[in-house]
């Protein structure tokens, strides 16, 4: 045999092997099912990533399997490219990577029944897999179907409740409940329990943001873990309320104080060319970004209240009041409009700060606008904020107690002079403290509806 032949049956041999390995290779994508399912409801959210680090995915499928009946709810066709030449079996190829987001439930499928079902989700990539049909990978999911919603019974009355303010509902849900509690436009508050020993008695706080209109519904809201959404009334009286408007007259010494500070502890903060418009990107996207870190703050509250007393209103003039609307003006000319939400709180220079009620430390540092500044959580998405401060006396993880020090007042973030910037928030959002500072308020519409319950 002739050294070229030979040559050409081993190089024969390899492809054959090579082909061989492709042809019965094990390699498929990877599934993974982004929140449990506990059943299916009416019309349940099933997320799930795909994932394979050798080959593309090419198809993924979720069936639903039913006395012997089967129903297909989804499949996704992802593959838009030619599958890599056979002879570059040895090249790199990116992850391949897909997020799948659907519902399955009676809605999808009018044929399912209330019992069990069994949820089947496959991925096939594109490689040789399985003689040319690619490898294969699957997840079952055995679960229960319920279609009847969560029950809701309202428990306490009366309930009013002031624009910018909050008010207590207490309820009762049926068993299999996994989420409750009040909407009032895009704002949800979260239920509580009453007790522990009471599951199904809940206690929700909620609040008409100053910037919802008062005619807007508020309504119940209870799910169940198979996805099924029950939407109930409840009776409640809404007062409406006007508003201070302010005027503030920018100046370049002002903002040559406040400014440079701020965005030296904020390096992702780019200079945008003029001390105004540094000023405007402070106290307009900054502010911003400062709402939605104190609603990823209020995710760190108790599950019960750490508060018996009404709240302590810091001794000291009021300088600016809750929801004031702020017109901007600069060389005669308006450039902003911001509301303030909270209360602006003047007395000596660098006065004590003292805790308003019993509570957790869930923040203390610099923050935004609001200088140095400390969040104390007192249970059930209700928290304290304090702001400006010169000085902070307490640290994240410190329990304290109503009238501690926990700092002193000052001049930081965005204040005009030594002052505190106080506020509730229920749920990040902020509310009128003033509610929170009268023992009448506490005992109308807090203490009376959970007296049943002690």
């Amino acid at each position: 045999m002739g050294t070229g032949l030979v040559f050409l049956l081993v190089i024969l041999v390899v492809v054959l092997a090579v082909l061989g390995l492709r042809v019965t290779s094990q390699a498929a994508p990877t599934i993974g099912v982004l929140a449990k399912l506990k059943g299916i409801g009416q019309s349940t959210p099933v997320e799930f990533e795909v994932r394979d680090t050798q080959h593309r995915v090419k198809s993924v499928q979720l069936e639903v399997r039913q006395g012997g009946r089967v129903f297909i709810v989804s499949v996704v066709g992802l593959t838009t490219e030619a599958p890599t030449s056979w002879w570059k079996f040895w090249a790199n190829r990116p992850e391949s990577k897909t997020t799948v987001q659907t519902r399955v439930g009676r809605k999808e499928i009018p044929d399912l029944e209330e019992g069990r079902a069994t949820l089947i989700i496959t991925a096939t990539n594109d490689s040789w897999g399985r003689f040319f049909r690619g490898g294969r990978s699957e997840v079952t999911l055995d679960l229960p179907v319920r279609f009847t919603p969560p029950q809701v019974q309202v428990l306490s009355f009366p309930h009013y409740v002031n624009q910018g303010g909050a008010e207590l509902v207490v309820f009762k849900v049926s068993a299999g409940t996994v989420e409750s509690g009040v909407q009032v436009s895009d704002y949800f508050f979260p239920s509580w329990p009453v007790k522990e020993s009471l599951a199904d008695a809940r206690l929700c706080l909620f609040a008409y943001p100053h910037n919802v209109d008062a005619a807007t519904p508020a309504r119940l809201v209870a799910r169940d873990d198979a996805g099924n959404e029950t939407i109930a009334n409840f009776t409640y009286r809404v007062f409406p309320k006007k508003f201070h408007t302010d005027t503030i007259q920018l100046t370049d010494e002002f903002m040559s104080r406040v400014v440079p500070p701020i965005m030296s502890q904020t390096p992702d903060l780019r200079d945008q060319g003029s001390l105004l418009k540094n000023f405007l990107m402070v106290n307009g996207p900054v502010r911003q970004t400062d709402a939605r870190e104190l609603t990823a703050i209020a995710q760190k509250t108790a599950n019960h209240f750490l508060w018996t007393a009404p709240f302590d209103r810091l001794p000291s003039k009021t300088e600016a009041s809750f929801a004031d609307y702020r017109t901007y003006t600069y060389n005669g000319e308006v450039v902003d409009h911001q509301t303030h939400l909270g209360f602006d709180l003047a007395g000596v220079e660098q006065m004590p700060v003292k805790a308003a009620n019993d509570g957790k430390v869930v923040f203390a540092g610099f923050f935004g606008i609001y200088g140095n500044a400390v969040v104390i959580d007192h249970g059930c998405g209700l928290q304290s904020l304090y702001g400006h401060l010169s000085s902070i006396a307490v640290k994240v993880g410190d329990n304290v107690k109503r009238g501690q020090q926990i700092g002193r007042s000052g001049q930081t973030g965005l204040a005009g002079g030594d002052h505190l910037h106080f506020t509730m928030l229920l749920d990040g959002i902020p509310v009128n403290p003033v509610e929170w500072w009268d023992p009448h308020w506490i005992r109308d519409r807090i203490e009376k509806k959970l007296t049943a319950y002690r």
